[in-house]
Protein backbone atom coordinates (compact mmCIF):
# COMPACT_ATOMS: atom_id res chain seq x y z
CA UNK A 1 0.00 0.00 0.00
CA UNK A 2 3.03 2.82 0.68
CA UNK A 3 4.24 2.07 -2.60
CA UNK A 4 0.89 3.07 -3.92
CA UNK A 5 1.05 6.18 -2.74
CA UNK A 6 4.72 6.58 -2.56
CA UNK A 7 4.82 9.95 -5.02
CA UNK A 8 1.96 11.40 -2.90
CA UNK A 9 4.30 10.78 -0.08
CA UNK A 10 7.11 12.90 -1.21
CA UNK A 11 5.26 15.58 -2.32
CA UNK A 12 3.61 15.78 0.92
CA UNK A 13 6.90 15.49 2.87
CA UNK A 14 8.15 19.03 0.81
CA UNK A 15 5.51 20.75 1.32
CA UNK A 16 6.52 20.11 5.08
CA UNK A 17 10.23 21.01 4.10
CA UNK A 18 9.36 24.37 2.03
CA UNK A 19 7.06 25.53 4.97
CA UNK A 20 9.31 24.77 7.57
CA UNK A 21 12.84 25.73 5.74
CA UNK A 22 11.63 29.22 3.39
CA UNK A 23 9.90 32.60 3.71
CA UNK A 24 7.76 32.46 1.07
CA UNK A 25 4.77 35.55 -0.30
CA UNK A 26 0.97 34.68 0.17
CA UNK A 27 1.55 34.70 -3.44
CA UNK A 28 4.11 31.14 -3.26
CA UNK A 29 1.71 29.82 -0.58
CA UNK A 30 -1.61 30.36 -2.90
CA UNK A 31 0.83 28.15 -5.37
CA UNK A 32 1.74 25.68 -3.21
CA UNK A 33 -1.70 25.30 -1.81
CA UNK A 34 -3.40 24.71 -5.04
CA UNK A 35 -0.51 22.29 -5.44
CA UNK A 36 -1.29 20.03 -2.30
CA UNK A 37 -5.14 20.24 -3.16
CA UNK A 38 -4.55 18.48 -6.82
CA UNK A 39 -1.94 16.50 -4.89
CA UNK A 40 -4.61 15.19 -2.20
CA UNK A 41 -7.64 14.86 -4.95
CA UNK A 42 -5.44 12.41 -6.74
CA UNK A 43 -4.53 10.45 -3.46
CA UNK A 44 -8.59 10.43 -3.02
CA UNK A 45 -8.54 9.29 -6.64
CA UNK A 46 -6.04 6.21 -6.17
CA UNK A 47 -7.96 5.68 -2.54
CA UNK A 48 -11.23 5.15 -4.19
CA UNK A 49 -10.24 2.87 -6.83
CA UNK A 50 -8.07 0.92 -4.48
CA UNK A 51 -11.72 0.85 -1.82
CA UNK A 52 -13.33 -0.33 -5.25
CA UNK A 53 -11.11 -3.31 -6.21
CA UNK A 54 -10.91 -4.51 -2.33
CA UNK A 55 -14.79 -4.21 -2.56
CA UNK A 56 -14.44 -6.41 -5.99
CA UNK A 57 -12.00 -8.75 -4.38
CA UNK A 58 -14.25 -9.40 -1.55
CA UNK A 59 -16.85 -10.25 -2.97
CA UNK A 60 -15.12 -12.64 -5.10
CA UNK A 61 -13.56 -13.82 -1.75
CA UNK A 62 -17.35 -14.12 -0.34
CA UNK A 63 -18.66 -15.79 -3.70
CA UNK A 64 -15.90 -18.15 -3.63
CA UNK A 65 -16.42 -19.48 -0.23
CA UNK A 66 -20.46 -20.00 -0.96
CA UNK A 67 -19.12 -21.99 -4.17
CA UNK A 68 -16.73 -23.65 -2.15
CA UNK A 69 -19.37 -24.44 0.93
CA UNK A 70 -21.35 -25.63 -1.95
CA UNK A 71 -19.23 -27.88 -3.34
CA UNK A 72 -17.99 -29.04 -0.09
CA UNK A 73 -22.36 -29.43 1.17
CA UNK A 74 -23.03 -31.28 -2.15
CA UNK A 75 -20.63 -34.20 -2.18
CA UNK A 76 -20.43 -37.12 -0.54
CA UNK A 77 -18.32 -36.58 2.03
CA UNK A 78 -17.95 -34.78 5.32
CA UNK A 79 -15.06 -32.44 5.79
CA UNK A 80 -13.70 -31.04 9.04
CA UNK A 81 -10.91 -29.38 10.70
CA UNK A 82 -9.41 -29.79 14.53
CA UNK A 83 -6.76 -28.40 16.01
CA UNK A 84 -3.99 -29.59 19.01
CA UNK A 85 -7.13 -29.53 21.59
CA UNK A 86 -9.04 -32.33 19.39
CA UNK A 87 -12.07 -29.57 19.16
CA UNK A 88 -13.82 -29.27 15.87
CA UNK A 89 -13.59 -25.90 14.16
CA UNK A 90 -16.97 -24.25 13.62
CA UNK A 91 -16.86 -24.68 9.80
CA UNK A 92 -17.21 -28.01 8.57
CA UNK A 93 -19.48 -29.83 5.47
CA UNK A 94 -23.28 -30.17 5.63
CA UNK A 95 -22.52 -34.03 5.02
CA UNK A 96 -20.91 -34.03 8.78
CA UNK A 97 -24.01 -33.54 9.82
CA UNK A 98 -25.77 -36.59 7.95
CA UNK A 99 -22.69 -38.52 9.04
CA UNK A 100 -22.99 -38.24 12.55
CA UNK A 101 -26.69 -37.59 12.93
CA UNK A 102 -26.75 -34.63 14.86
CA UNK A 103 -27.67 -31.25 14.54
CA UNK A 104 -23.86 -29.28 15.40
CA UNK A 105 -20.23 -30.93 15.47
CA UNK A 106 -18.29 -27.70 16.31
CA UNK A 107 -16.60 -27.81 19.42
CA UNK A 108 -17.16 -31.64 20.09
CA UNK A 109 -14.16 -33.44 20.58
CA UNK A 110 -13.12 -35.93 17.61
CA UNK A 111 -11.91 -38.46 19.62
CA UNK A 112 -15.26 -39.07 21.17
CA UNK A 113 -16.62 -38.66 17.92
CA UNK A 114 -15.15 -40.66 15.80
CA UNK A 115 -13.93 -43.24 18.39
CA UNK A 116 -16.39 -43.70 21.18
CA UNK A 117 -14.75 -44.21 24.30
CA UNK A 118 -11.84 -46.13 23.11
CA UNK A 119 -9.63 -43.91 21.69
CA UNK A 120 -6.28 -43.83 23.81
CA UNK A 121 -4.07 -45.14 20.82
CA UNK A 122 -4.96 -42.55 18.40
CA UNK A 123 -4.98 -39.53 21.51
CA UNK A 124 -1.10 -40.35 21.24
CA UNK A 125 -1.06 -40.64 17.89
CA UNK A 126 -2.42 -36.92 17.45
CA UNK A 127 -0.52 -35.50 20.59
CA UNK A 128 2.65 -36.58 18.62
CA UNK A 129 1.88 -35.09 15.78
CA UNK A 130 0.64 -32.23 16.88
CA UNK A 131 3.39 -31.57 19.29
CA UNK A 132 6.29 -32.83 16.29
CA UNK A 133 6.62 -32.34 12.98
CA UNK A 134 8.68 -35.31 11.82
CA UNK A 135 7.36 -38.08 9.96
CA UNK A 136 3.68 -36.91 9.99
CA UNK A 137 2.66 -39.20 6.67
CA UNK A 138 4.04 -42.28 9.22
CA UNK A 139 2.16 -41.69 11.97
CA UNK A 140 -0.94 -40.50 9.99
CA UNK A 141 -1.08 -43.72 8.24
CA UNK A 142 -1.30 -45.66 12.44
CA UNK A 143 -4.85 -43.91 12.46
CA UNK A 144 -7.55 -45.85 11.24
CA UNK A 145 -8.82 -45.91 7.85
CA UNK A 146 -12.11 -47.16 8.87
CA UNK A 147 -14.50 -46.49 11.99
CA UNK A 148 -17.76 -48.03 13.28
CA UNK A 149 -20.40 -45.86 14.17
CA UNK A 150 -23.52 -45.64 14.69
CA UNK A 151 -24.00 -48.50 12.76
CA UNK A 152 -22.47 -47.47 9.81
CA UNK A 153 -19.13 -48.24 8.28
CA UNK A 154 -16.98 -44.70 7.69
CA UNK A 155 -14.01 -44.69 5.91
CA UNK A 156 -11.77 -41.60 7.57
CA UNK A 157 -8.85 -40.00 5.52
CA UNK A 158 -6.19 -37.62 7.46
CA UNK A 159 -4.21 -34.42 6.46
CA UNK A 160 -1.98 -32.16 7.49
CA UNK A 161 -2.97 -28.45 6.95
CA UNK A 162 -0.99 -24.71 8.19
CA UNK A 163 -3.86 -21.99 9.32
CA UNK A 164 -1.88 -19.05 10.27
CA UNK A 165 1.27 -21.26 10.29
CA UNK A 166 -0.81 -23.43 12.80
CA UNK A 167 -0.83 -26.68 12.44
CA UNK A 168 -4.00 -28.22 11.69
CA UNK A 169 -5.90 -32.41 10.88
CA UNK A 170 -8.14 -32.34 8.46
CA UNK A 171 -10.21 -35.38 8.25
CA UNK A 172 -12.39 -36.77 5.16
CA UNK A 173 -14.76 -38.80 6.07
CA UNK A 174 -17.66 -40.72 3.88
CA UNK A 175 -20.56 -43.28 4.52
CA UNK A 176 -19.08 -46.42 3.03
CA UNK A 177 -21.74 -48.89 4.72
CA UNK A 178 -23.91 -49.67 1.92
CA UNK A 179 -20.95 -49.92 -0.62
CA UNK A 180 -18.98 -52.95 2.33
CA UNK A 181 -22.77 -54.90 2.54
CA UNK A 182 -22.64 -55.14 -1.50
CA UNK A 183 -18.77 -55.78 -1.61
CA UNK A 184 -19.70 -58.18 1.51
CA UNK A 185 -22.72 -59.56 -0.72
CA UNK A 186 -20.19 -60.20 -3.51
CA UNK A 187 -17.88 -61.90 -1.58
CA UNK A 188 -20.86 -64.17 -0.01
CA UNK A 189 -21.95 -65.03 -3.79
CA UNK A 190 -19.01 -65.96 -4.93
CA UNK A 191 -17.52 -67.84 -2.14
CA UNK A 192 -21.15 -69.59 -2.10
CA UNK A 193 -20.04 -70.20 -5.79
CA UNK A 194 -16.78 -71.57 -5.09
CA UNK A 195 -18.46 -73.92 -2.21
CA UNK A 196 -20.67 -75.43 -4.41
CA UNK A 197 -18.13 -76.37 -7.11
CA UNK A 198 -15.85 -77.68 -4.49
CA UNK A 199 -18.80 -80.26 -3.22
CA UNK A 200 -19.58 -81.27 -7.05
CA UNK A 201 -16.56 -81.80 -7.68
CA UNK A 202 -14.93 -83.43 -3.98
CA UNK A 203 -18.31 -84.90 -2.59
CA UNK A 204 -16.75 -88.13 -1.34
CA UNK A 205 -14.34 -86.24 0.94
CA UNK A 206 -16.13 -83.03 1.85
CA UNK A 207 -18.74 -85.61 3.11
CA UNK A 208 -16.51 -87.14 4.98
CA UNK A 209 -14.96 -84.11 6.85
CA UNK A 210 -18.67 -83.42 7.36
CA UNK A 211 -19.35 -86.81 8.68
CA UNK A 212 -16.20 -86.61 10.44
CA UNK A 213 -16.51 -83.51 12.05
CA UNK A 214 -20.41 -84.48 13.19
CA UNK A 215 -19.05 -87.61 14.89
CA UNK A 216 -16.08 -85.94 17.16
CA UNK A 217 -18.46 -82.98 18.56
CA UNK A 218 -21.12 -85.17 19.42
CA UNK A 219 -19.60 -87.98 20.45
CA UNK A 220 -15.43 -88.03 20.41
CA UNK A 221 -15.77 -84.84 22.42
CA UNK A 222 -17.39 -86.39 25.12
CA UNK A 223 -15.55 -89.32 25.43
CA UNK A 224 -12.30 -87.74 25.54
CA UNK A 225 -13.04 -85.32 28.43
CA UNK A 226 -13.63 -88.17 30.42
CA UNK A 227 -9.89 -89.38 29.79
CA UNK A 228 -8.08 -86.39 29.35
CA UNK A 229 -7.12 -83.47 32.39
CA UNK A 230 -8.97 -80.41 31.92
CA UNK A 231 -5.86 -78.39 30.64
CA UNK A 232 -4.82 -81.52 27.92
CA UNK A 233 -8.32 -81.94 26.55
CA UNK A 234 -8.82 -78.08 26.03
CA UNK A 235 -5.40 -77.96 24.10
CA UNK A 236 -6.93 -81.04 22.10
CA UNK A 237 -10.03 -79.83 21.41
CA UNK A 238 -8.57 -76.85 20.58
CA UNK A 239 -6.03 -78.68 18.16
CA UNK A 240 -8.95 -80.47 16.30
CA UNK A 241 -11.37 -77.31 15.72
CA UNK A 242 -8.33 -75.40 14.17
CA UNK A 243 -8.02 -78.50 11.91
CA UNK A 244 -11.36 -78.75 11.50
CA UNK A 245 -11.46 -75.01 10.50
CA UNK A 246 -8.70 -75.31 7.73
CA UNK A 247 -10.71 -78.05 6.52
CA UNK A 248 -13.70 -76.27 6.21
CA UNK A 249 -12.13 -72.79 4.96
CA UNK A 250 -10.40 -74.90 2.47
CA UNK A 251 -14.04 -75.96 0.94
CA UNK A 252 -14.98 -72.62 1.09
CA UNK A 253 -17.51 -72.66 4.07
CA UNK A 254 -16.71 -69.70 5.02
CA UNK A 255 -19.55 -68.60 7.41
CA UNK A 256 -18.50 -72.70 9.45
CA UNK A 257 -14.52 -71.44 9.23
CA UNK A 258 -15.59 -67.90 11.10
CA UNK A 259 -17.73 -70.01 13.68
CA UNK A 260 -15.07 -72.35 14.38
CA UNK A 261 -12.24 -69.17 14.61
CA UNK A 262 -14.83 -67.71 16.93
CA UNK A 263 -15.21 -71.05 19.39
CA UNK A 264 -11.13 -70.70 19.14
CA UNK A 265 -11.23 -67.68 20.51
CA UNK A 266 -13.68 -68.72 23.36
CA UNK A 267 -11.29 -71.69 23.96
CA UNK A 268 -8.11 -69.32 24.82
CA UNK A 269 -10.13 -67.75 27.70
CA UNK A 270 -11.43 -70.99 28.53
CA UNK A 271 -7.59 -72.08 29.03
CA UNK A 272 -6.51 -68.64 31.01
CA UNK A 273 -9.39 -68.77 32.92
CA UNK A 274 -8.33 -72.44 34.95
CA UNK A 275 -11.16 -73.91 35.09
CA UNK A 276 -11.19 -77.29 37.72
CA UNK A 277 -14.76 -78.36 37.02
CA UNK A 278 -15.53 -80.65 34.46
CA UNK A 279 -18.98 -80.61 34.01
CA UNK A 280 -18.57 -76.34 33.12
CA UNK A 281 -16.40 -78.04 30.34
CA UNK A 282 -19.02 -79.93 29.09
CA UNK A 283 -21.67 -76.99 29.51
CA UNK A 284 -19.24 -74.81 27.97
CA UNK A 285 -19.26 -77.42 24.82
CA UNK A 286 -22.83 -78.52 24.43
CA UNK A 287 -24.26 -74.01 24.83
CA UNK A 288 -22.36 -73.92 21.75
CA UNK A 289 -24.22 -76.48 19.41
CA UNK A 290 -21.18 -77.08 17.62
CA UNK A 291 -23.63 -79.60 15.41
CA UNK A 292 -25.16 -76.43 13.84
CA UNK A 293 -22.02 -74.59 13.01
CA UNK A 294 -22.88 -76.30 9.31
CA UNK A 295 -26.59 -75.68 9.16
CA UNK A 296 -26.38 -72.37 7.27
CA UNK A 297 -24.04 -74.18 3.80
CA UNK A 298 -25.16 -77.71 4.57
CA UNK A 299 -28.69 -76.03 3.80
CA UNK A 300 -27.59 -73.89 0.81
CA UNK A 301 -25.94 -76.86 -0.64
CA UNK A 302 -29.07 -78.96 -0.37
CA UNK A 303 -31.44 -75.84 -1.79
CA UNK A 304 -29.34 -75.64 -4.47
CA UNK A 305 -27.92 -79.30 -5.51
CA UNK A 306 -30.60 -81.10 -3.65
CA UNK A 307 -31.28 -82.81 -0.22
CA UNK A 308 -29.61 -85.86 -1.30
CA UNK A 309 -26.80 -85.13 -2.90
CA UNK A 310 -24.59 -85.32 0.05
CA UNK A 311 -26.49 -88.72 1.41
CA UNK A 312 -25.05 -91.97 0.40
CA UNK A 313 -25.33 -92.95 -2.95
CA UNK A 314 -22.79 -95.64 -3.07
CA UNK A 315 -22.92 -98.90 -2.08
CA UNK A 316 -20.63 -99.03 0.49
CA UNK A 317 -18.55 -102.43 1.65
CA UNK A 318 -16.98 -103.33 5.20
CA UNK A 319 -12.96 -102.91 4.36
CA UNK A 320 -12.76 -106.28 6.06
CA UNK A 321 -14.57 -108.21 3.62
CA UNK A 322 -12.71 -106.78 1.35
CA UNK A 323 -9.42 -108.04 2.99
CA UNK A 324 -11.05 -111.32 3.56
CA UNK A 325 -11.85 -111.34 -0.53
CA UNK A 326 -8.27 -110.41 -1.35
CA UNK A 327 -6.78 -113.10 0.68
CA UNK A 328 -9.40 -115.89 -0.55
CA UNK A 329 -8.08 -115.04 -3.97
CA UNK A 330 -4.77 -115.62 -3.07
CA UNK A 331 -5.13 -118.90 -2.03
CA UNK A 332 -7.55 -120.46 -4.73
CA UNK A 333 -6.12 -118.51 -7.80
CA UNK A 334 -2.02 -118.77 -9.38
CA UNK A 335 0.08 -115.82 -8.36
CA UNK A 336 0.46 -114.71 -11.31
CA UNK A 337 -3.56 -114.75 -11.89
CA UNK A 338 -4.41 -113.20 -8.00
CA UNK A 339 -2.07 -110.39 -8.42
CA UNK A 340 -3.43 -108.79 -11.59
CA UNK A 341 -6.99 -108.70 -9.55
CA UNK A 342 -5.54 -107.73 -6.33
CA UNK A 343 -4.28 -104.70 -7.72
CA UNK A 344 -8.02 -103.77 -8.44
CA UNK A 345 -9.49 -104.98 -5.33
CA UNK A 346 -7.03 -102.46 -3.79
CA UNK A 347 -8.32 -99.70 -5.87
CA UNK A 348 -11.62 -99.67 -3.66
CA UNK A 349 -9.49 -98.39 -0.76
CA UNK A 350 -6.29 -97.92 -1.48
CA UNK A 351 -5.60 -94.00 -2.97
CA UNK A 352 -2.40 -92.18 -4.81
CA UNK A 353 -1.22 -90.05 -2.27
CA UNK A 354 -0.89 -87.74 -5.49
CA UNK A 355 -4.75 -87.71 -5.65
CA UNK A 356 -4.53 -86.50 -1.75
CA UNK A 357 -2.09 -83.40 -2.10
CA UNK A 358 -3.85 -82.31 -5.62
CA UNK A 359 -6.73 -81.50 -3.49
CA UNK A 360 -4.52 -79.23 -1.56
CA UNK A 361 -2.80 -77.52 -4.51
CA UNK A 362 -6.23 -75.72 -5.78
CA UNK A 363 -5.82 -74.54 -2.18
CA UNK A 364 -2.74 -72.75 -2.26
CA UNK A 365 -3.68 -71.06 -5.44
CA UNK A 366 -7.11 -69.98 -4.13
CA UNK A 367 -5.30 -68.58 -0.89
CA UNK A 368 -2.43 -67.28 -2.20
CA UNK A 369 -5.28 -64.92 -4.67
CA UNK A 370 -6.56 -63.62 -1.05
CA UNK A 371 -3.61 -62.55 0.33
CA UNK A 372 -2.60 -61.03 -3.17
CA UNK A 373 0.20 -63.60 -3.81
CA UNK A 374 1.08 -65.96 -6.27
CA UNK A 375 1.89 -69.55 -6.73
CA UNK A 376 4.02 -70.20 -9.99
CA UNK A 377 4.02 -73.70 -9.45
CA UNK A 378 2.81 -76.58 -7.81
CA UNK A 379 4.42 -79.97 -8.13
CA UNK A 380 3.80 -83.39 -7.45
CA UNK A 381 5.71 -86.60 -7.62
CA UNK A 382 4.50 -89.41 -6.39
CA UNK A 383 3.51 -93.26 -7.29
CA UNK A 384 2.49 -94.20 -4.05
CA UNK A 385 -0.65 -95.89 -3.20
CA UNK A 386 -1.99 -95.92 0.48
CA UNK A 387 -5.29 -97.03 2.73
CA UNK A 388 -6.29 -93.50 3.18
CA UNK A 389 -8.01 -94.59 6.17
CA UNK A 390 -5.19 -95.40 8.36
CA UNK A 391 -3.82 -91.60 7.83
CA UNK A 392 -6.77 -89.77 7.79
CA UNK A 393 -6.22 -86.91 10.62
CA UNK A 394 -2.80 -87.04 9.46
CA UNK A 395 -3.93 -86.03 5.81
CA UNK A 396 -6.50 -83.60 7.85
CA UNK A 397 -3.21 -81.86 9.22
CA UNK A 398 -1.19 -81.37 6.03
CA UNK A 399 -4.06 -78.10 6.01
CA UNK A 400 -1.75 -76.66 8.08
CA UNK A 401 1.74 -76.34 6.28
CA UNK A 402 0.08 -75.38 3.15
CA UNK A 403 -1.36 -72.97 4.42
CA UNK A 404 1.66 -71.61 6.31
CA UNK A 405 3.52 -71.86 3.25
CA UNK A 406 1.17 -69.32 1.51
CA UNK A 407 0.43 -66.89 4.29
CA UNK A 408 3.98 -67.03 6.18
CA UNK A 409 6.42 -68.35 3.62
CA UNK A 410 5.83 -67.25 0.24
CA UNK A 411 6.54 -63.50 -0.33
CA UNK A 412 4.57 -60.80 -1.99
CA UNK A 413 5.03 -60.48 -5.93
CA UNK A 414 7.06 -57.31 -5.75
CA UNK A 415 9.05 -58.58 -2.25
CA UNK A 416 10.08 -61.85 -4.45
CA UNK A 417 11.00 -59.88 -7.88
CA UNK A 418 13.72 -57.40 -5.55
CA UNK A 419 15.29 -60.89 -4.34
CA UNK A 420 15.71 -62.15 -8.28
CA UNK A 421 12.68 -64.91 -7.78
CA UNK A 422 9.53 -65.54 -10.08
CA UNK A 423 6.80 -63.39 -9.28
CA UNK A 424 4.72 -66.40 -7.47
CA UNK A 425 5.90 -68.89 -5.21
CA UNK A 426 7.24 -72.31 -6.41
CA UNK A 427 5.96 -75.66 -4.52
CA UNK A 428 7.33 -79.15 -4.31
CA UNK A 429 5.78 -82.47 -2.91
CA UNK A 430 8.03 -85.56 -2.89
CA UNK A 431 6.44 -88.89 -1.95
CA UNK A 432 8.11 -92.51 -1.87
CA UNK A 433 8.76 -95.28 0.15
CA UNK A 434 11.71 -96.43 1.09
CA UNK A 435 12.27 -99.89 3.72
CA UNK A 436 8.66 -99.93 4.93
CA UNK A 437 9.00 -96.26 5.40
CA UNK A 438 7.29 -93.56 3.54
CA UNK A 439 8.64 -90.36 3.09
CA UNK A 440 6.90 -86.84 1.89
CA UNK A 441 9.16 -84.13 1.72
CA UNK A 442 7.06 -80.63 1.16
CA UNK A 443 9.58 -77.77 -0.25
CA UNK A 444 9.02 -74.16 -0.50
CA UNK A 445 11.21 -70.88 -1.99
CA UNK A 446 10.04 -68.63 0.23
CA UNK A 447 11.27 -66.60 2.88
CA UNK A 448 12.23 -69.17 4.90
CA UNK A 449 11.80 -69.45 8.95
CA UNK A 450 13.75 -67.70 10.90
CA UNK A 451 13.29 -69.69 14.61
CA UNK A 452 12.59 -73.42 13.42
CA UNK A 453 13.16 -74.46 17.14
CA UNK A 454 9.63 -72.62 18.27
CA UNK A 455 7.79 -73.70 15.28
CA UNK A 456 5.97 -76.92 16.59
CA UNK A 457 5.35 -75.30 19.98
CA UNK A 458 1.72 -74.86 21.30
CA UNK A 459 0.72 -71.59 20.55
CA UNK A 460 4.07 -70.21 18.69
CA UNK A 461 3.68 -67.93 15.56
CA UNK A 462 4.90 -65.35 13.99
CA UNK A 463 2.11 -63.04 13.18
CA UNK A 464 1.08 -60.36 15.54
CA UNK A 465 -2.05 -60.45 14.99
CA UNK A 466 -4.35 -63.51 14.84
CA UNK A 467 -7.06 -63.70 11.79
CA UNK A 468 -9.65 -66.76 10.63
CA UNK A 469 -6.63 -67.89 8.19
CA UNK A 470 -3.39 -67.64 10.48
CA UNK A 471 -1.78 -66.58 13.74
CA UNK A 472 -3.33 -69.13 16.36
CA UNK A 473 0.25 -70.93 17.02
CA UNK A 474 -1.71 -74.15 16.91
CA UNK A 475 -1.19 -75.72 13.16
CA UNK A 476 2.61 -77.03 12.98
CA UNK A 477 2.03 -78.40 16.79
CA UNK A 478 -1.22 -80.18 15.01
CA UNK A 479 0.85 -81.71 12.12
CA UNK A 480 3.77 -83.16 14.67
CA UNK A 481 1.03 -84.09 17.30
CA UNK A 482 -0.62 -86.35 14.36
CA UNK A 483 3.27 -87.62 12.72
CA UNK A 484 3.83 -88.79 15.95
CA UNK A 485 0.48 -90.49 16.89
CA UNK A 486 1.65 -93.01 13.44
CA UNK A 487 5.36 -93.43 15.31
CA UNK A 488 6.80 -90.71 12.85
CA UNK A 489 9.62 -88.18 12.63
CA UNK A 490 9.24 -84.57 11.28
CA UNK A 491 12.19 -82.73 10.88
CA UNK A 492 12.32 -78.80 9.06
CA UNK A 493 15.11 -77.24 7.01
CA UNK A 494 14.74 -73.37 6.40
CA UNK A 495 17.64 -71.20 4.70
CA UNK A 496 16.66 -66.81 4.70
CA UNK A 497 15.02 -65.57 1.45
CA UNK A 498 15.20 -69.40 -0.35
CA UNK A 499 13.00 -71.34 1.48
CA UNK A 500 11.66 -74.28 3.75
CA UNK A 501 11.50 -78.12 3.26
CA UNK A 502 9.70 -80.12 5.38
CA UNK A 503 10.47 -84.00 5.87
CA UNK A 504 7.88 -86.44 7.41
CA UNK A 505 8.88 -89.94 7.71
CA UNK A 506 6.12 -92.27 8.74
CA UNK A 507 5.60 -96.07 9.07
CA UNK A 508 3.65 -98.12 6.48
CA UNK A 509 0.54 -99.22 7.91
Amino acid sequence: MDSIFSNEYKKLENHKNFLKNNSFSVENLIDKYECLIKDYEHLLSQTKKISKISDINHMILIEMKKRLRLLLDNSDEGFLMFGKDFLIHNEYSKECLNIFETEDISKRNILELLYNTDYEIEKKILSHIFENDEKDDVYLELLPSEVKINNKILKVKYKIIYLDSVKRVMCIIQDITEKKELEEKIENEKNNTKMLLNVVMNRDIIKKNIEDYIRYVTKQVYNDISVYSIQDFIMNFYKNIHTYKGLFLQWHFIKTGKKLDKLENELDLLKKSNIEDKNKVITFIKDRKLKTFLNEELNFINSVLGKDFLKNEMIWIDKNKIINLEKYIENILPEKYSQLILVEIKKLYFKDIKDVLDVYKKYTFELAEKFEKKINSFEIDSNLFIDIENYYDFIKSLIHIFRNIVIHGIERPEERLILNKTPGGNIKCKVYEKENIIHIIISDDGKGIKNIDKIFEYGYTSKYESNIYAGKGIGLYSVKNEVEILKGKISVYSEPNKGTTFNIAIPRR
